[in-house]
């Protein structure tokens, strides 16, 4: 590690503590009550992990199909998906999941986490869309043409030459929607998903203990993201090496 990184560190660090210090003095924290109910805080992490890990296949394969639809030769795909794109960009998260828990979820007869993983995938997979699409056009266009004088199809040249690249060039910013996605997945508590920010509700409830409770919730999603971020980092040096 980089001594400025150690630094930076260390003085995060400190200032946390100064600050736990400060509101220490005004504030009787009680740890003990609200680690007796660490159960609750593992069962809503896991239906986190769950949720988002769904919401992370779907919302990839959408941006893969909405994005070649973005790029097509073929009007009438193009305009679908710039519609869907259009769409989910400018609503916010909170109304597509009431949208689709009480709406769609009732025709469809979907539970809550059925219904927070598909709002979290169709939101999540509009941004992908972009995503992708942006590393599809940064191809070179070269290689796509070279690749059509060998004889190669449509669906090969797309398989072989331009995604992989184009995973390539958007696996960085894929990484920062993937964590953006796990954060997203908070707003799921508002039908009551008994995820990790809902049972942090739950405990703050029952134990008093609001503080205590929301700051393991905060403490929990930063782990969580920051073992995404490292991962993905670490895969994008793979891949460059490669």
């Amino acid at each position: 590690m980089r001594l400025s990184k150690i630094i930076a560190v260390g003085g995060v660090v400190a200032l946390a503590a100064v600050m736990y210090l400060m509101i220490a003095r005004v504030y009787p924290f009680n740890w003990a009550i609200v680690l007796r109910y660490r159960k609750l805080f593992l069962e809503g992490l896991w239906v986190t992990l769950k949720v988002s890990g769904v919401s992370i296949l779907i919302s990839f394969a959408l941006g893969v199909i909405f994005a070649v639809f973005r790029v097509s030769r073929i009007e009438f795909l193009k305009d679908i998906a710039g519609l869907y794109v259009w769409f989910f960009r400018n609503t916010p998260l909170l109304v597509i999941i009431l949208l689709t828990y009480y709406g769609v979820g009732t025709i469809m007869n979907l539970d809550r986490f059925w219904a927070a993983a598909l709002a979290l995938s169709a939101f999540e997979g509009a941004y992908m869309t972009e995503i992708i699409r942006a590393g599809i056009e940064a191809v070179d266009p070269g290689e796509i043409e070279a690749a059509k004088s060998l004889g190669m199809s449509e669906f090969q040249v797309f398989s072989t030459v331009i995604f992989p690249q184009a995973f390539k060039i958007s696996l960085p910013p894929l990484i920062g929607q993937m964590v953006s996605l796990i954060k997203d997945s908070s707003l799921a508590s508002v039908i009551a998903l008994q995820e990790l920010t809902m049972m942090g509700r739950q405990v703050g409830t029952r134990t008093l203990a609001s503080f205590e409770s929301y700051i393991i919730v905060a403490f929990l999603y930063i782990l969580v993201t920051s073992v995404i971020s490292v991962s993905g980092r670490i895969i994008e040096r793979r891949m460059s090496l490669s």
